[in-house]
């Protein structure tokens, strides 16, 4: 039976989240694993079946999801057909448990098929760019030699695209050939196209047992042999970034935790971070940020600043009893000047990570914008 879990464990497809927009990046859309994607019945807004979800097409130099394989079996009276389609043409029901686009059976029916055992040739920028305008989308991309208006886009292929399925499996090593484990799972932004994170196996490396790191797609690289992800990290820089026991899932959709997870790599993130969450009102941080404050938080790139950050982070994560949220808050040393944002489950939590950073970096240095926030507990 699954345990009751703090605000930041699991229930990543539970709802389609709304959140603040800011004007420089889109909202982080709503947030669904890729094995519960794969899979996922397809429907329009009629309620009519279109198909499953088969596959998707991941471009790990951008991060972004390049597009959904819909298998329509008997779904529209043909045989069991491929169609490739744009992730921003699905929309996810209320309970998050069937994908909706806004198609009927004929458009399906006359979609062009997508041959998964010619990969090389169907994921070419021209059929791409051909398939996100029959679904009157428009591609992220546009090939350098492609004159704009013209009706023939270039035909070379997109870099480092590969199916979902097969990343899914692939090993992570360091620059050092040292394996860190492999990737479990991807988290999927469909609405923006993209991947939000990578979730790594990396507990047998850091002798943690079963924790499992998240990790910004962009921090990951496919070799040219395409077997395996490199993410330039040593162990200590993986142990202080984001992780958790495979048991105790974060609310991975918040995004103050995804953005701490991009800025603990220095990767600027997608979306907007601005912070929404209502926290307790005796608890509301000490510098009156904005409401559209952008989160994560800038590091300096001093072996000083970066070392009192690694050092918090440390005792932190050391620290008994501590909540997920405790261990996920984010720290940021700038010029020796350090900051700590986030929500955590009570002011003991709050207080115990003041005291840390005041021992370490004295307290005139630190500045303490942790926010109290009543735990909720989901099944």
């Amino acid at each position: 039976m699954k345990s009751k879990i703090t605000v930041l464990s699991s229930a990543i497809a539970v709802s389609c989240l709304a959140l603040q927009v800011s004007a420089e990046a889109p909202r982080l859309g709503h947030l669904q694993k890729a094995n519960e994607i794969i899979g996922m019945e397809v429907k329009n807004p009629q309620d009519q079946k279109l198909g499953k979800v088969k596959d998707l097409a991941i471009d790990m130099a951008s991060g972004r999801i390049v597009e959904v394989f819909l298998s329509t079996g008997g779904f529209i009276g043909l045989g069991d057909k491929i169609v490739a389609v744009p992730p921003a043409a699905f929309t996810c029901d209320a309970a998050g448990k069937v994908l909706v686009i806004n198609a009927d059976q004929e458009k399906i029916k006359t979609a062009p098929e997508f041959e998964m055992s010619k990969w090389a040739e169907s994921i070419r920028n021209s059929r791409v760019v051909d398939v996100y305008h029959f679904f009157g989308q428009e591609p992220y991309f546009v090939a350098d030699d492609q004159i704009p208006g013209s009706p023939s886009p270039a035909t070379e292929n997109l870099s480092n695209v590969e199916k979902a399925s097969v990343l899914m499996r692939l090993p992570v090593k360091n620059l050092y050939a040292e394996k860190l484990g492999k990737v479990e799972n991807f988290i999927l932004d469909l609405a923006n196209g993209r991947v939000a994170e990578v979730i790594v196996s990396s507990g047998g490396f850091l002798g943690m047992g079963d924790e499992l790191s998240v990790v910004p797609p962009k921090a990951l690289h496919l070799n040219p042999e395409r077997d395996t992800l490199s993410l330039n990290a040593t162990k200590e820089a993986l142990k202080n970034a984001p992780h958790f026991r495979s048991s105790e899932w974060p609310d991975l959709s918040q995004p103050t935790y995804v953005g701490g997870v991009y800025s603990a790599y220095h990767i600027e993130p997608y979306f907007s971070t601005a912070a929404t969450s209502k926290a307790d009102s005796t608890a509301h941080n000490s510098s009156n940020l904005p409401a559209n404050a952008l989160i994560p938080l800038s590091q300096g790139d001093s072996v000083a600043d970066q070392n009192r950050t690694a050092q918090i982070r440390k005792e932190v994560l050391a620290g008994k009893g501590m909540s997920i949220n405790a261990r996920s808050v984010q720290i940021a040393t700038v010029n020796g000047r350090v900051t700590l944002r986030g929500p955590v489950d009570t002011a003991e939590e709050k207080n115990l990570i003041r005291a840390i950073a005041d021992r370490i970096a004295q307290s005139e240095n630190v500045d303490n914008q942790i926010e109290v926030k009543s735990p909720l507990s989901l099944k």
